[in-house]
């Protein structure tokens, strides 16, 4: 109850993955946020080879993307990802530039850095 009270739930997307590669995600796509800013390029997805656990936020799958606003690399769950339009390149994500900042996720996951991650590159 406290974890509800004070955290609040974000929309998850747990079918997102399936989305991006039935629509062959691309690699330099613009991601844009729930509340309409531009925040990178796609680069490429990780997959999380072992302890899988969203409750714990260890999100199972990431898209890796270059953002200027975050500085560098930012590394957003899939779960978080809305949709994706191939003809206008563009993939929209359920957060918001805030959620984002304050999930820190401009910083690489530890099994990113530990090489325990399996990279499929974009279209």
């Amino acid at each position: 109850m406290f974890h509800q009270l004070f955290y609040r739930q974000r929309p998850r997307n747990e079918n997102a993955l399936t989305m991006l590669r039935d629509k062959k995600l691309r690699r330099g796509t613009a991601v844009w946020t729930a509340d309409g800013h531009d925040i990178g390029h796609a680069l490429r997805l990780h997959h999380r080879q072992n302890d899988v656990n969203p409750d714990l936020k260890l999100y199972g799958s990431y898209l890796e993307l270059f953002s200027i606003p975050f500085g560098g690399a930012t590394y957003i769950p899939t779960d978080f990802i809305r949709d994706y339009d191939p003809a206008d390149n563009k993939l929209l994500l359920s957060v918001t530039l805030k959620d984002i900042a304050k999930e820190t996720w401009n910083r690489m996951p530890l099994f990113i850095a530990h090489r325990q991650t399996t990279i499929e590159p974009l279209a």
